[in-house]
């Protein structure tokens, strides 16, 4: 699947997930400011979703056991989660939200 247009930045609320499907893809999209973030909406540890998960600064952390992930890569920043959701390159022209999930 090339590039998705999945919306209009103003779609997105800023500092908050949006689970979203992409393809066969389960996606949590995050807004902070005018930047965009993508990673699977699901936490390696235990499956659970990442949408709706504390953002700080540029990381979210899984709400039922605490592990912490960097929006823009998905590395595991504490665990116990051992590996990260996968991230996607995501990006915004004129307004709209652009996403490469290859």
């Amino acid at each position: 699947m090339p590039e998705v247009d999945i919306g209009a930045l103003a779609d997105f609320p800023d500092g908050r997930g949006t689970p979203m499907q992409v393809g066969n893809r389960r996606l949590a999209i995050f807004r902070i400011g005018e930047q965009v973030y993508a990673i699977d909406d699901h936490c390696p540890h235990r499956g659970f979703p990442l949408h709706d998960g504390p953002i700080s600064e540029t990381t979210v952390r899984c709400r039922t056991h605490g592990s912490c992930f960097d929006l823009a890569t998905g590395e595991v920043l504490r665990g116990p989660a051992k590996r990260g959701p996968q991230s996607y390159r995501i990006w915004t022209d004129t307004g709209r939200v652009l996403i490469d999930v290859l």
